[in-house]
């Protein structure tokens, strides 16, 4: 009797693997086909079978990008062939994850799924500056949103800052843009705080205030996605915290080579895994590794 294929929404957290949950990594061990975005760190990738199927359906801000209606359909089709299916998203899943638009495509032809959480950006971002999104007497609320979000619609957001802290994603090519916007709605130069690659070994932080942080992350040298926190909780003081090494690529046994490449990211570094001769690969597989090769290492 075959098995019933079954879709899993599954949360890659924000980048270090030791924050994947233990239901995520199984689920991609035992995955037969992984769609997976942009952002997800390549060595989680690693984390499945070689012989399962790795497409890359990440969409690429301000670029021509999969459209979401192909990436439900590409979903329809991996579970019309394959038992397992995991759609690997970056952070949570229903935190900007375009998670609700998935699920009603899976339901309207009734494919069986579930919704894995994950660590958000947001998250891993304060447990680096050693601060919680809430404070019993700074903050007494936290709000998700996007940067444009915050353009439309300024008034609803600079409120909710006076005692609770404001998460902006997708915000860093419009700063200036949404800083600007933020000061025309309140006179308090609130702290902000700017975390690039949260949770990975290249993390970098810039503090500053909501007039100056614009003018700080454009003259820095600092790249990749990044998210924006502001609120009084927020320490007000400048700092750059980087963390910087070459990444190691493992060779020779995949099984231990795994074991090993946790260890090292628990060194706050980062690891890949080489071709193991004893392993048979999907070719996506291959790409993977070569793509690590050319512009990882």
């Amino acid at each position: 009797m075959s098995v019933a294929p079954k879709v899993y929404l599954v949360g890659a957290g924000p980048g270090d693997p030791n924050l994947l949950t233990r239901r995520a990594e199984h689920l991609l061990y035992k995955a037969d086909v992984v769609l997976y975005d942009r952002l997800v760190n390549p060595f989680i990738l690693q984390l499945t079978r070689p012989d399962a199927q790795l497409i890359n359906v990440g969409k690429i801000p301000y670029h021509p990008t999969t459209k979401q209606e192909e990436i439900n359909q590409q979903l329809i089709a991996s579970a019309e062939k394959h038992g397992c299916v995991v759609r690997l998203k970056g952070g949570d899943p229903a935190i900007f994850g375009r998670l609700q638009e998935e699920v009603e495509a899976l339901e309207q032809e009734n494919i069986d799924y579930e919704v894995v959480p994950g660590v958000t950006s947001a998250s891993a971002a304060v447990a680096t500056l050693c601060i919680g999104l809430t404070s019993r007497r700074l903050s007494n609320s936290v709000t998700y949103c996007t940067g444009q979000a915050v353009i439309d619609t300024p008034e609803r957001f600079v409120s909710m800052m006076q005692q609770g802290t404001l998460a902006i994603y997708m915000g860093i090519k419009r700063i200036g843009q949404i800083m600007s916007t933020i000061q025309q709605e309140t006179d308090v130069d609130y702290p902000v705080n700017v975390i690039f690659q949260a949770s990975y070994e290249r993390e970098q932080v810039i503090k500053a205030h909501v007039s100056t942080i614009a003018s700080q992350v454009e003259n820095s040298d600092v790249d990749g996605p990044g998210l924006i926190l502001i609120g009084p909780v927020l320490d007000l003081e400048k700092m750059f915290n980087t963390k910087v090494s070459t990444p190691v690529l493992l060779q020779g046994d995949r099984t231990a080579n795994i074991a090993r490449a946790f260890e090292i990211y628990e060194e706050g570094r980062t690891a890949f895994l080489d071709i193991d001769p004893h392993c048979d690969y999907h070719p996506s597989q291959l790409a993977l590794i070569q793509h690590i090769k050319e512009t990882l290492l």
